[in-house]
């Protein structure tokens, strides 16, 4: 034990350094925040804030509001503020009670909250705007414990005969659910893998269908994907290099997970919290990239045929993508007809404000085919749609949101039909061809 304990001190030494990167990751291991590379994981300040003269009760998660660091405590039923170099600012004491994660949704904070003590609504989550002033709620059926923001959704995990992980949208609604109930129980902190195509859920508890550990789901149908045995977690954290950085209680503390060997590399063992990216260096936004709003291309067209300055941009399917500069556009991206990318440009790692394009795609020398020779019903579909055309199609190709293809079928018919089955609920855009090589795009919803 003594021999750790230098080891250690050692560490953390070696890597307590001033600060230069914008971007760090931050874990509570009461009473402190410590800081971490979010490239390797290795220390970058053991003690960034003390939160001794608060008496935390038990702080749990954490998560930056603009030039502020929001702490929710779970047993003091609050929510301490404090400033980028970690100076404490305010507190938000009352209307929460059982408090556990919160996430940024657009301009407001959604804080997971399970009592109704101290004024609090109950199971719900309790919403805030960005100066801390009470919004409301939305009522949760059971209780909630981390919110994730996918910049297309939010995802919220639940605990016990509720255990799950549920999809609303920016303003609420509940949207169905991406893990159901009975697959594993007390989900804690999400997060999005790298590609963002799977989400990372640390597993608490051994009662259920399965054990405790790190489960990763796919973000198209809830798939489970892969798991790692790794005890009754709490967080979960990506790390730039493709390890994982895991918090759980006393002996386990912080490690680093190699999620192809399965091997763990311990940081400390005592008992830790919550993980959240921080950028701590303030930031000043470049200009914001410039090109007509409205343009035109030929079928077959990419993202980088769009005329913008500067050339070396980043371009999002959505503009709540691009504004918190998540899920960008895989290069040689097809543009869509009758769609809008939005583009950022991050210079010292500042992100400009978005520029939005409004695409247009032509069909040189072989025209379109006239509006309504093509019926695509139903439209929204469930499980599947149909569609009739007054020529023969040769060619169906479906694009999701992002531009990539989901789908793709030669023929020779004029009707036909496209199974929806385990596609994710959104837009999508169905592309009929002819034999004489005329195209027709439309828009097709999921339900």
């Amino acid at each position: 034990m003594k021999q750790c304990c230098i080891f250690l001190f050692g560490l953390f030494a070696l890597f307590a350094a001033p600060i230069e990167a914008q971007e760090v990751i931050a874990v509570i291991r009461e009473p402190n925040v410590v800081l971490l590379s979010p490239q390797d994981g290795s220390v970058i300040d053991p003690s960034f804030i003390d939160l001794t003269p608060l008496n935390q009760g038990q702080p749990k998660a954490l998560t930056q509001v603009g030039d502020q660091i929001w702490i929710a405590d779970q047993t003091e039923d609050r929510i301490d503020r404090f400033d980028l170099d970690g100076n404490y600012l305010s507190t938000i004491d009352t209307g929460l009670d059982n408090v556990k994660g919160l996430g940024v949704i657009q301009d407001e904070v959604w804080v997971t909250n399970a009592g109704a003590n101290n004024g609090a609504p109950g199971t719900s989550l309790v919403r805030y705007d960005l100066q801390g002033n009470a919004l409301g709620h939305f009522a949760t059926t059971g209780s909630s414990f981390d919110v994730l923001n996918t910049g297309d959704e939010i995802y919220v995990s639940y605990i016990g005969s509720e255990t799950r992980i549920e999809r609303r949208d920016a303003q609420g609604n509940v949207l169905g659910d991406l893990v159901p109930t009975g697959l594993v129980t007390f989900i804690q902190q999400m997060s999005l893998a790298q590609d963002a195509n799977t989400v990372f859920a640390a597993v608490f508890s051994n009662n259920g269908a399965n054990t405790a550990g790190l489960y990763e789901f796919s973000r198209t149908d809830g798939s489970l994907v892969d798991f790692w045995q790794e005890g009754s977690l709490r967080g979960v954290m990506p790390l730039d290099n493709g390890q994982i950085l895991l918090s759980a209680g006393t002996n386990y503390g912080v490690k680093i997970l190699d999620p192809v060997s399965g091997n763990t590399t311990q940081l400390w063992a005592e008992s830790s919290q919550y993980f959240a990216k921080l950028n701590l260096s303030p930031c000043t936004a470049p200009p914001t990239p410039v090109g007509p709003a409205n343009q035109t291309f030929n079928s077959g067209a990419t993202i980088e045929d769009i005329e913008v300055d500067p050339i070396d941009v980043i371009w999002f399917a959505t503009e709540s993508d691009a504004l918190n500069n998540i899920n960008p556009l895989a290069a040689g991206t097809e543009l869509v007809d009758a769609t809008t990318y939005y583009a950022i440009q991050v210079v010292d790692g500042c992100a400009s404000a978005p520029l939005a394009v409004t695409i247009t795609i032509n069909v040189l020398e072989i025209g379109q085919w006239e509006k309504g020779s093509i019926i695509l019903a139903p439209n929204p579909g469930i499980d599947l749609t149909r569609f009739t055309s007054e020529t023969p199609i040769s060619q169906i190709v479906v694009f999701n949101h992002l531009g990539q293809r989901v789908y793709a079928s030669l023929m020779n018919d004029r009707m036909g039909e496209v199974s929806l089955n385990g596609w994710p609920v959104g837009v999508y855009f169905i592309r009929f061809t002819d034999e004489a090589g005329r195209r027709q795009t439309m828009q097709l919803l999921k339900h």
